[in-house]
């Protein structure tokens, strides 16, 4: 399954997108009711500092699911992403475990 990639305010980084496929590629690989992934990169200047987001959308077993976060760094709004949207599948899992 590939993984669509946005940016908002932001150059294209094919860094960014490399982090995202180590993180998000196992997880994936580790539910496979995962139909779709998009993931947004966002820099929004506010009055006092940049807010660095990390987006993602994933369709999972006919249910949409979203975890966006606001980070120091882009690097570090991946990694926070990344765990949310495990967090996630995993409860949609054990739910599909008790039915």
């Amino acid at each position: 399954m590939d993984i669509r990639y946005e940016y908002v305010n932001i150059t294209q980084n094919n860094y960014f997108e490399y982090l995202m496929s180590e993180k998000l590629g196992p997880i994936i690989r580790k539910y496979p009711f995962v139909d779709g992934a998009k993931v947004f990169f966002k820099v929004e200047n506010n009055a006092d500092h940049l807010d660095n987001i990390c987006e993602i959308k994933i369709i999972a077993n006919n249910e949409n699911l979203t975890a966006a976060n606001n980070q120091e760094s882009i690097e570090m709004a991946i990694n926070k992403s990344a765990k949310d949207i495990e967090t996630q599948l995993e409860h949609i899992k054990s739910q599909l475990k008790l039915n």
